[in-house]
């Protein structure tokens, strides 16, 4: 296989694009000069040694905060007891985007589909029940958002989490909340624009 096919037999593996667009990004490439290669070749080799996931809320952040927590979890001015889960990086980029959230995150890394057969390994369920139950002991909880695409997957991770917590916060005066309905069926979370956000999560329920 020749560079050309293989490079693009690369970039059909990022999500969403397909053959034509991957070719497309082969032949950007071929029209750039050596330096803009050497850097793009340089910042791929250098992202994972240059990040780090989060120890609470499991984003992925620059190795360059000094810290264990990311710059989110280490801001003393969000609200650290609402808990919004999201499925990826993606989303939570796009919702801080936003601008209108000012509670805390966890990435569960995935989605579950509706006919996974070990739904622990897919997502970051485990973790996510230590963490609940250190903000329960510290009485530092009081909302969960599951803000996830209303998608088949979306939607069964939605309640595999439900019933996945019901034990945990059984008795419990905490809120379990999902997005509004004003997000359209099949609607990704990474994509949306901010008026739709804003709506679904002030119509949260």
């Amino acid at each position: 296989m020749n560079s050309i096919d293989k490079l693009t037999e690369l970039f059909t593996k990022f999500p969403g694009i397909g053959p034509r667009q991957a070719k497309r990004f082969v032949y950007f490439l071929l029209t750039r000069d050596n330096y803009f290669l050497i850097e793009l070749s340089n910042a791929i080799k250098n992202l994972k040694a240059d990040s780090r996931i989060c120890e609470s809320c499991s984003r992925f952040y620059s190795k360059k905060y000094n810290s264990n927590l990311c710059d989110i979890c280490n801001d003393k001015n969000r609200e650290s007891d609402v808990l919004m889960i999201v499925a990826k990086d993606a989303d939570l980029t796009n919702i801080e985007r936003v601008g209108n959230y000012n509670g805390m995150y966890f990435v569960l890394g995935g989605f579950v589909s509706v006919l996974e057969k070990a739904p622990e390994q897919r997502i970051r369920i485990n973790k996510l029940i230590d963490l609940l139950e250190k903000k329960i002991k510290d009485k530092d909880l009081k909302e969960i958002i599951l803000a996830l695409s209303l998608n088949p997957d979306g939607e069964n991770t939605i309640d595999y989490i439900s019933e996945s917590l019901k034990p945990l916060l059984a008795d419990k005066k905490i809120k379990i909340t999902t997005l509004g309905r004003g997000l359209s069926t099949g609607a990704e979370l990474e994509y949306l624009d901010d008026n739709t956000f804003q709506n679904a999560f002030k119509n949260r329920s």
